[in-house]
């Protein structure tokens, strides 16, 4: 018998989704993965796969951006491009943030996001398989 998995709920208050595309863009292909949802923490507004971020919103007035999860190769092969970087505490970790300016940064960072997704959810479906 095949069923949907449960959905958690955010135990943080709600935050406002950024008034812009590029947020709207984020936000739909974000929760169009199996088992997306999205979460608040810190004030942030996060995309989760169970209880593992697999991407976080960034940006400030015209700045926009995201931060996702890479392979250590693919991280320092991505932060040569000058609008990506090592992201702020967890770069060591191969998080990486990009910046988003045009609509070419847009579809990198939506397979960027892709590609977290993959990372963060896979350990977890190791464990349940049997």
């Amino acid at each position: 018998m095949a069923y949907a998995e449960a959905v958690p709920e955010s135990r943080f208050p709600p935050v406002a989704l950024p008034d812009s595309a590029f947020a709207r863009a984020v936000q739909q292909h974000c929760l169009s993965f199996p088992g997306a949802w999205e979460d608040y923490p810190w004030g942030d507004i996060v995309w989760k796969v169970g209880t593992k971020i697999f991407c976080f919103l960034g940006g400030s007035g015209n700045l926009a951006g995201v931060t996702v999860k890479a392979t250590q190769d693919d991280a320092d092969a991505l932060c040569q491009m000058p609008h990506i970087q090592r992201a702020r505490y967890i770069g060591r970790h191969g998080w990486v943030s990009v910046t988003v300016a045009d609509e070419a940064a847009l579809g990198q960072a939506l397979d960027l996001i892709d590609e977290s997704y993959r990372l963060v959810a896979a350990p977890s479906r190791r464990r349940g398989a049997s």
